[in-house]
Formats: structure tokens, sequence, C-alpha cells
């Protein structure tokens, strides 16, 4: 969620002028342009500076979208407030008489919609702007894509938004000669690109971009442009952790907090506590954490409500919870409960993690029954997050659930209706409640297919986006994005990790020779043994063709390597048909190490594959820097 607040102000540096209709003899264009270099920091500031203009204090439609646009400079210190826009009938004649800055203004009205979470219509919106501008107004064009971009970013599609960046990115035109609001554009795009790279663990690449842009906007007005400052604070500090250089997460956010405490931002002040208690439990400080809640309770309590304050809250029922105040507790988690349902903001993660502690509350109130079900609730609401991947291209699945309200909506008219009926044909009763009774059938028998369609559809769509149709085991998506999750369980908890990079010998033999049907039957086998042969809390999938990995959580190499040399001696054995009478493979397995990336690691498994090809295949080889 704070990512998401992250990326809303993020907007603000796209919302620049610089169309094709809007040249600099456009006395409107120069007026606004006098204004942006004033950079007014307060909406006060501002309106005083459009009244002592003579071209925008006089009435007229493109003054008002003009005076639109400079609204957003100051009208959005969280993200999340609404835009200003034209009056509808101003727009009407601005699109005929100056298109670019009509659909420059659109981008406005796209970002409402995003706010309220109106993904479909916002995308709708700006997907029509990109389709104006792509051969009319280029650098519209891009900032319609970099807000898209946006958009991505906001609706956790981190990767997604990524992709989309890296569209616009190398063919932006020269950003630093923007004529309306430039400065700083190529910083904000910097910022944007480091900070989903800081989510993806892609450390490097961040803290350099985010380092970047933090001294650029660390000594800026403390307007909107604060934020920005935060965001890269929060970048690097996120990529420190994920590099294992805790102390220097730590110290970078102290700065976060003092700064937002300067400020009084006190929504990302919360956010920021709530990251140093998180800091405290996974270094096994718990006292520290007890203490800092404590410390800090009464002032968070005059808070409004807010996801923050929330995230807040919930850590301070772990508190109580651990230290068995338990009367305290359940007066907070009733609190917790009201809040989380009543704003539209709380995400399933939050849930989840609420509802792992509350598991943990009635367990001391030997309630058992309640804990398995708080329990299980938890688990299903970190089973859609699991779900809620970088690749989906659709993230607008209540389509069915839409389409079965429709039918239970006819339903309850098609009753109205026959209620009527009887009424006003008293002497057919018997006859119309048959009809309705009928009717009544079969709409339910409908709206029960309906159901039934789309639970499955559903499902099937799950399954598709994390398994290999032919195998059965888990696709190379799924694959990585289970590796990285049981990465970073063992980098928070300190525990060993290893990671086999598997390739069946002489598979392109086996297909040139038996036929593809008998290689696909291999890759079945072979699936299904590694499968009964591993614990169920490893991981296992396709890599990509013939080439699959395994992940053993709280193994070292050496013990990796016998668990994968049973494999390969059970493998040998296993026939497939009468013509292949045996069957190997080489594999190479390599150890975390605090601080390595995932891809890192992979192509360490690789080097170490590498050599067991080289020295015959049929082997299994631990990789070594010797190699």
């Amino acid at each position: 969620m704070k990512y998401k607040k992250c990326i809303s102000a993020l907007v603000l540096f796209l919302m620049g002028i610089n169309s094709t209709s809007a040249i600099s003899g456009d006395r409107y264009f120069q007026a606004y342009s006098q204004i942006i270099s004033s950079k007014p920091d307060s909406k006060e500031a501002l309106m005083s500076l459009v009244s002592d203009s003579e071209s925008l204090s006089a009435p007229s439609p493109t003054a008002s979208v003009y005076i639109a646009l400079l609204h957003s400079i100051v009208d959005h210190p969280t993200g999340f407030e609404k835009y200003y826009l034209a009056p509808s009938h101003h727009l009407k004649k601005v699109k005929n008489t100056h298109p670019s800055l009509y659909y420059r203004h659109k981008i406005l009205s796209a970002y409402n919609l995003a706010i309220q979470e109106k993904w479909h219509l916002a995308h709708s919106e700006i997907d029509k702007i990109i389709a104006f501008a792509r051969n009319k107004d280029k650098e519209l064009y891009f900032d319609a894509l970099a807000t898209k971009s946006t958009f991505l970013a906001r609706m956790g599609l981190i990767r997604a938004s990524l992709n989309a960046s890296a569209k616009f990115i190398e063919k932006l035109p020269s950003l630093s000669e923007k004529q309306f609001f430039g400065d700083g554009a190529i910083e904000n795009i910097e910022l944007q690109i480091g900070l989903s790279m800081s989510y993806l663990g892609e450390d490097k690449r961040a803290l350099e971009l985010c380092s970047r842009a933090e001294a650029f906007f660390r000594n800026r007005p403390k307007a909107s442009p604060h934020r920005y400052y935060q965001i890269a604070l929060d970048c690097q500090r996120r990529s420190f952790e994920n590099s294992g250089r805790i102390d220097e997460a730590l110290n970078t956010l102290e700065r976060y907090i003092d700064y937002a405490t300067s400020i009084e931002d006190w929504d990302t002040y919360t956010y920021g506590l709530v990251s140093k208690i998180e800091y405290f439990y996974t270094l096994e400080k718990v006292n520290a954490a007890h203490a800092l809640i404590k410390k800090t309770e009464d002032f968070i309590s005059t808070l409004p409500d807010s996801y923050d304050t929330n995230t807040y809250q919930i850590s301070r029922f772990k508190m109580l919870v651990e230290q068995r105040e338990l009367e305290t507790a359940k007066a907070l988690m009733d609190n917790i409960i009201d809040s989380l349902s009543t704003d539209y903001s709380s995400s399933n993660l939050l849930w989840a993690q609420f509802k792992s502690i509350q598991s943990s509350f009635f367990e001391q109130s030997g309630n058992k029954e309640a804990a398995i079900s708080a329990l299980r609730d938890s688990k299903d609401f970190y089973q859609s997050l699991y779900y809620q991947t970088d690749d989906r291209e659709e993230v607008f699945s209540d389509y069915y659930e839409s389409v079965l309200a429709e039918r239970k909506l006819q339903l309850l008219e098609q009753q109205h209706e026959l209620a009527g009926v009887e009424l006003a044909n008293s002497n057919r009763t018997n006859l119309m409640l048959s009809i309705g009774a009928l009717v009544l059938v079969v709409l339910l028998a409908l709206v029960t297919y309906l159901y039934i369609v789309q639970r499955r559809l559903k499902k099937e769509q799950e399954t598709l986006a994390t398994v290999d149709t032919l195998t059965g085991v888990r696709n190379r998506r799924s694959l990585l994005g289970a590796v990285q999750l049981e990465i970073s369980k063992a980098k928070a908890y300190q525990n060993n990790l290893s990671l086999a990079l598997i390739d069946l010998d002489n598979f392109k033999a086996i297909n040139d020779n038996y036929g593809h049907e008998c290689g696909d039957d291999l890759l079945k086998a072979f699936c299904k043994h590694v499968s009964n042969s591993i614990r169920k809390t490893d991981t296992f999938g396709r890599y990509g063709g013939e080439e699959f990995i395994l992940c053993l959580p709280k193994t070292s190499a050496s013990e990796a390597k016998k668990v994968v040399d049973s494999i390969l001696d059970s493998y040998r054995l296993l026939r497939i048909s009468t013509e292949i009478s045996e069957q190997t493979f080489s594999a190479g397995i390599a150890e975390y190490q605090k601080g390595i990336e995932t891809s890192a690691l992979i192509n360490q498994c690789d080097d170490a594959l590498y050599v067991a090809k080289r020295f015959g295949r049929n082997r299994v080889c631990i990789f070594s820097d010797d190699d």
C-alpha cells in the first residue's frame, strides 16, 4: 500500500504542458509558464498568481483548462486527493480549438478514476489519449505512456509497470528541455523505475537510481517535492535491507522518520515507525519493538484512521498478545476489525497479518476452534496475494460476478411481475404460480450454472497462471516467485537454502530417435518421480525445456547433493518405454549466501551444471568459486 502512495505522488511531474498546439506565442501558455516558474507552494499562492494574470483571470474555456493543470501542482500532498477539473462545457470547446490541451487535461480525469480504483475506466481514458497523441503530439504520447506505467504500479503490477516504462524511457525527448514543469522530470522517472526495481529485488540498480534522485530532491521546496525525497529514501532503505545491509537500512529509516517529523507528515511517520518495529522483530529485538510501541501509542491514537495507522495497530495488537494482555488486546482487536472493514484501502495483506495474530489471541484464550478458523482465514488471504502476480494482463476479473448479479436482479424483477399478475388476475392464480415457479427454477438453475462456470473459469485461470500444462508442476513464473519467497524466508530467519538446476541428459536425442510424444512422456514421468521424492516444503518446477529447478529450504549444499544423488539413482531405474533402457540427468547445486540475488544464485547453479556436463553428465556437482 505504501508503494501505491509513493507512486501516486510520482505522476505529478508528468503533468507538464508542451503540446504542439500550445506554442510560445499563446498568451495563455505564456501566463501558465510564468506561474510555473514562480513555483507556488500553496493553493493560496497559486490563486494569487492566477488573479494577477491578465490572461488566466479572464473567464474563458482555455484559461479554465490551464488553471486546472496548475491546481495539480499544489493539491496533492499525499497523492490521494481528487484533481480539480475544468467545467465540462469548457472542455467541449477546448477539444475543438486545442485538442492536445484537451487530452492533456484528460490525464487528470483518468487519475481521478484511478484514485477511486476504477481501473478499467482509468486505463480506457489513458488509452484514448495514447491513441490521439501517437502521431500528433510526441511528448503528450510519452507522458500518457508514463501515466499508464504509473497506474500499473499502483495496481501492484510492478513488473508490468517496468515493462511499460521500457517502451518509452529510451525514446523520450530531452525532458531537460521541457518548457513547462520539466525541471526534475528525468529524476522523477528514474525514481519510479528505481522504486519498482527495489520491490523486485534488483537492489544494485535500484540504489543507483534512487540515490541520484535523493541528491536532486534533497533541497527542493517543501511543497509537493518532499514526497519524492521520501520515496527516494524509502527505496534506498528497502534496497539496503534486501542486500543484507541492515545497519545502513536502519540509518536510512531514521533519516526517513526524522524528515517526516520535520514536515509533520504523520502518515509517512507512522509508516516509518512500523518499518522500524518490523526491523526489531526481524533482529529478534522483541523488547525494543515493544518499547517503541509503548512510547508512541498515545500519539498514534490521536491520528485519523488510515492504512498506516491500521498497520501500526496490528503491530500493537501483536505486542499485547505476546505480553498476554488479553483484555486490552480484545478491545483493540474489535477496533481493528471495524477499521479494516470500513477502510476502502484495506488490503488482503493487512487482513492476512491480522488474522495470523488473531489466531494466537484465540489460542491463548483457550478457543481452539476460533484459532484454527482465524489461521485458515489468514492462509486464504495470503493465498489470494500469491495469485496477484505481475504477469496478469487483466485485473478486472469481476465480469462473471457482475453477470451473476444481473441474473439475480432479473430473478427479483420476475418475482415482482408475477406478484402483480397474481393480484390483477386472481382467476389465473394457479396457472401463474406454476409458470412463476417454473421461471424461478429456470432462473435459479441459470444463476447456479453461471456461478459454477465462473468459479471453474477462475480456478482454471489461476491454474494456467501457475502450472506447466504438460508436466503438472510449477511453470517458470510461478517457480521463480516461489523461489524468491523461500529466499526471503531464508534471509529473514538466517536459514540455509540450496538450489539445484537439473537438466535431462541427451533429451534432444530421445526426441529425435523416438519422437516428441516419447519425450513428453519422459518429462511427465520425471516430474512425477521428483515430486514423489521430495518434501512438501521443497519447491520444484519446470525452468524451461528439459531444465528444472529444485529449491530445498533449510538444507546445505552437501545435504542437497545427497538428496539429488538419491533422486538420480532411482531415476536411472525408471522405465519409460521398451526403447529407453536407462536415462540420466546432470545437476548443479548452489547454496544461498547472504545478499545474493535470485538470478545470481541460479547462475551459480548453471555454472555447476556446466561442470557436471563437462565431466561426462550423469552426475551432481556443487558450485565452487574455483570452477
